[in-house]
């Protein structure tokens, strides 16, 4: 009695669809819970997690398509007429499927990488066959600059929109900002150099790391940047007014505290001490 049940069970697809996708749902469950039990690192229990995800997906669509192949070939030979139809119908999946292909043969990015999709601009934690799943982060924020958003981006994104992996610059940036003041008779560049002894001061700290970082990402990734040393221009603007503008290569983190300091500096040279304004108008 049990073979015979066995053997109707061996003949029964459904069954044998069922068996598989529990099978499968059941071994993902305990691989999970284990490296999330792990003493792994976050980022780690994530990229073994999403490849456990895949890989059974993976499982699951081939094994069902093994189970019900000749299922499959009948139906397709009865369908053939509406071709056409169920191809447009299904276009966006098949796109997704395919840009989602394209992606891991290019290695473009991994879960946990900064990256720009388009405007989109987020850490990756997810990425599976269709979608790849983003935690937004501001573009125009620094430090973590996390906005609590999670965007979910269709793998056919990749063929319309460029793909910038930012994940070189999760800890240093090149960072720029700009102060505007009105002209009121002084000669701008009185206060360039006192500015430039300033930024050297505050990125003085970092300034070996960052230089090792930059060494870094240029062997990496086989460019030549503009280096580690600030830099600080006066121009003028439509209105007239002078515009102070400082770029430097610094610690994200560290980037809005060392603009307010540099911002305060030079107010401080134009309105500060007495001596400063004595020398301001020798000047």
């Amino acid at each position: 009695m049990p073979t015979e049940l066995l053997q109707e069970l061996s003949q029964h697809k459904l069954a044998q669809s069922l068996l598989l996708v529990a099978s499968i749902l059941l071994v993902r469950y305990l691989l999970t819970t284990l490296f999330r039990k792990s003493g792994w690192q976050r980022q780690d229990i994530r990229r073994r997690v999403h490849a456990v995800h895949n890989f059974s997906n993976l499982l699951m669509v081939v094994g069902l398509f093994v189970i019900w192949v000749s299922e499959l070939r009948d139906f397709a030979l009865s369908i053939a007429a509406f071709s056409v139809a169920i191809v447009i119908a299904l276009r966006d999946v098949v796109g997704c499927l395919v840009g989602g292909i394209y992606q891991a043969s290019m290695r473009s990015f991994t879960v946990g990488d900064w990256v720009k999709i388009g405007e989109e601009f987020g850490e990756v934690i997810d990425n599976n066959w269709l979608s790849t799943t983003l935690l937004e982060i501001d573009p125009h924020g620094l430090g973590n600059g996390y906005t609590g958003t999670t965007l979910y981006v269709p793998n056919s994104a990749f063929f319309t929109k460029p793909v910038k992996n930012l994940n070189f610059m999760r800890r240093y940036i090149e960072h720029s900002f700009s102060i505007v003041r009105e002209n009121k008779g002084q000669n701008p560049f009185a206060a360039k150099s006192h500015i430039t002894e300033r930024v050297l001061e505050h990125c003085d700290s970092f300034r070996d790391v960052a230089e090792r970082y930059c060494k870094l990402i240029e062997n990496r990734m086989g460019v030549e940047l503009a280096g580690t040393e600030p830099k600080i221009a006066v121009t003028t603007n439509e209105l007239g007014h002078d515009v102070l503008t400082v770029t430097l290569f610094c610690p994200r983190e560290e980037a809005t505290d060392i603009e307010q300091k540099v911002t305060e500096d030079y107010y401080r040279f134009w309105y500060g001490k007495p001596e400063d304004a004595v020398r301001t108008e020798q000047l």
